[in-house]
């Protein structure tokens, strides 16, 4: 017993460099990564974006995202095409992407414009932060994706934040949303 503990000590660190994803996808070329939330129940199967690697050094030795960032809706893993992919590994499950975990893009300064989906419903502390290039935010969602306080922390308040017809009222009264200047509805 004692020996597997020792064992199990020594694994530890190795064990926490491992990836945060469960797979990616490539989305107007973006690599976004998503790890499995659930797989049925209410929701049906759901998935959050996050990072590539660790909390620590998110993106370290990977492509941060440029441009359009736009987080789709639905996604599907395609695992039977990654690199060191089972063969028999055909899941064609379709995940609905429900939030988006704290840091996960986080330092991405390259990105210009933000599109959520109308499935997010949470959006953690940090996932936008250090994002001083977001020009143009647009959220689908009619009912405001809740906000951790630095969701967007250094993020231009001033930007256009583009939501749909008749949310402005709660949007305007969501705790994190009220700090933008302009909401123009669409």
């Amino acid at each position: 017993m004692k020996k597997l503990v020792l064992i199990l000590l020594a694994l530890l660190p190795i064990l926490s460099m491992a990836q945060e994803f469960d797979f990616a996808k490539t989305i107007g070329g973006n690599k976004i990564y998503f790890a499995i939330l659930t797989t049925g129940g209410k929701q049906g199967p759901t998935v959050e974006v996050t990072f590539p690697h660790s909390e620590e050094q998110p993106w370290k030795g990977y492509t941060k995202p440029s441009g359009t960032l736009s987080i789709p809706e639905t996604v599907t893993p395609d695992r039977s095409r990654a690199k060191d992919a089972d063969p028999d590994d055909d899941d064609t499950t379709i995940y609905r992407v429900v939030s988006i975990r704290y840091n996960a893009f986080q330092g991405c300064d390259k990105i210009t414009r933000l599109v959520l989906p109308p499935s997010i419903i949470r959006i953690e502390e940090n996932a936008f932060a250090g994002c001083r290039k977001i020009a143009n935010l647009v959220s689908q969602a009619p009912e405001p994706p809740r906000l951790g306080e630095s969701s967007f922390l250094d993020v231009d308040i001033n930007i256009p934040v583009r939501i749909p017809s008749g949310s402005f009222e709660r949007y305007n009264q969501s705790l994190g949303w009220r700090i933008f200047t302009e909401m123009v509805e669409y």
